[in-house]
């Protein structure tokens, strides 16, 4: 059974062009240096009109092959998602692992829950 990181982004102003092409280089970098052998697939953004306040928002689905794999490469989207977070820091996110919510740490960025 495969789980997926899903990610959105809110808040009352568009995307810049500037903002847009940082985040862009921001993916564009995770996914060319990824660094594990079995690949699910790449960082994904949505593509069309956001719909409220969204501003960003996708899902990238994790390798199901083995469950230890499976977090290490979802630690490596999630630090992904921490760049982008920083870049776009006066947004609301919501960043979930199937539906277990991931925490936001404004020192170590977004990691998963713990008790």
């Amino acid at each position: 059974m495969s789980c997926s990181i899903y990610y959105t982004a809110e808040r009352n102003t568009p995307l810049t062009d500037t903002e847009r092409i940082s985040v862009n280089n921001i993916i564009e970098k995770y996914n060319s240096e990824y660094p594990f052998s079995e690949k699910s697939e790449d960082f994904c953004i949505y593509d069309g009109v956001p719909e409220n306040d969204v501003i960003f928002e996708g899902a990238t689905k994790l390798p199901d092959s083995d469950i230890e794999l499976s977090f290490e490469v979802a630690e490596y989207w999630l630090e992904c998602l921490t760049e982008i977070t920083r870049l776009l820091h006066d947004c609301q996110w919501l960043v979930t692992l199937d539906d277990v919510g991931m925490v936001w740490n404004n020192i170590y960025g977004w990691s998963f829950p713990v008790d």
